[in-house]
């Protein structure tokens, strides 16, 4: 079989199907008109048939990929039941969010690689000669700004003000945590250099304002108060970060499809990255806002709050859970 020709005359209906698939996601399946409905159960049973034709022949991952995620999304739509959006959410946090993490972990290891070997780099460097701290970065703006510098010499924590307006500093914590994950993953469309250009400066800013801590002894308090909300905090932007190198990879790596094609199939699950991410932030803005800058807390609870954080982080993230209904799902819902 001449794959090509065969992926040319096969492509008009793959994209009919996806035309009236999403106008049933847009308008809904009682838009469709009788002539609709048959076109639609026609083009699904052909899809099915065309994806189990690229599997026996072996073609490529992308075209196997792309007619998977055709057929189950028809399927769903053909077969579909009365959804419950609280469900489907619920769904998507529980089972979907974890499983995408686990598929892509190496690029949310790689997003962690690109920030820790700055901040260990420039955790060095302030302790060789703290005059690092001073160095300017773009429009002359510091590593460690003069205000804070000014407290760190001073043997004060900047965050100790925040016990006193913990509901607007955690919302205000919140979106900007929230911001430098959007930022990591919406730069994913430079081609990855902008999600590892935010990931690398964060890592230098952190890893520099530990190592003024540390020069000046304040290393536990800043220790301290990081580690209740840091694990889910940092965790969400590598996962964000990974899903904007998702992104960037399939720019740059197209495959046989367009850039403009392989980025659409590399969105749907770099979004879901994105999407599982933000109640987790949310959760560390408000843990960041509420029980991280509280002294009265002793620096052994917040240690013990960051353990069980990363406790239940690993298990809700590695543990695997099969999704209701999985195992009644059609085998064009398995990915190979």
């Amino acid at each position: 079989m001449n794959v090509e020709r065969w992926i040319r005359s096969r492509t008009a209906a793959w994209q009919r199907l996806e035309e009236l698939l999403n106008h049933i996601e847009k308008r809904g399946l009682a838009s469709l008109d009788r002539q609709q409905l048959t076109e639609l159960g026609r083009l699904y049973r052909a899809a099915s048939a065309d994806l189990s034709r690229a599997r026996a022949a072996k073609m490529g991952g992308d075209i196997s990929y792309y007619l998977n995620n055709l057929v189950v999304k028809a399927h769903n739509q053909v077969y579909q039941r009365s959804r419950n959006r609280w469900t489907d959410l619920w769904n998507f946090l529980w089972y979907k969010f974890p499983e995408l993490v686990r598929e892509n972990i190496l690029y949310v290891a790689a997003a962690f690689c690109v920030f820790a070997v700055p901040a260990a780099l420039c955790y060095s460097f302030v302790l060789k000669d703290v005059n690092f701290a001073h160095l300017e970065l773009a429009q002359g703006r510091p590593l460690v700004s003069e205000e804070m510098w000014d407290m760190i010499e001073r043997g004060k924590m900047w965050t100790d003000a925040a016990e006193w307006g913990s509901p607007l500093w955690s919302s205000a914590i919140a979106a900007n945590n929230i911001h430098v994950a959007l930022s990591a993953f919406a730069l994913g469309i430079t081609f990855g250099l902008g999600t590892l250009g935010v990931i690398w400066l964060n890592g230098m800013l952190l890893g520099t304002i530990f190592g003024a801590c540390t020069v000046y002894g304040l290393d536990h308090k800043l220790l301290a108060f990081v580690a209740p909300h840091g694990v889910l905090e940092l965790s969400s932007i590598f996962i964000c970060g990974g899903g904007g190198l998702i992104l960037g990879k399939a720019l740059l790596f197209p495959g046989q499809w367009s850039r403009v094609d392989a980025l659409k199939l590399a969105a749907k699950p770099a979004m879901g990255l994105l999407a599982g991410c933000l109640p987790l932030l949310l959760i560390a803005g408000s843990i960041e806002g509420f029980v991280s800058p509280r002294t009265d807390l002793p620096a052994e609870a917040k240690f013990a709050a960051s353990l069980a954080t990363l406790v239940c982080l690993l298990l809700y993230l590695f543990v695997p859970r099969a999704a209701p209904g999985s195992l009644a799902r059609p085998e064009t819902d398995k990915i190979e």
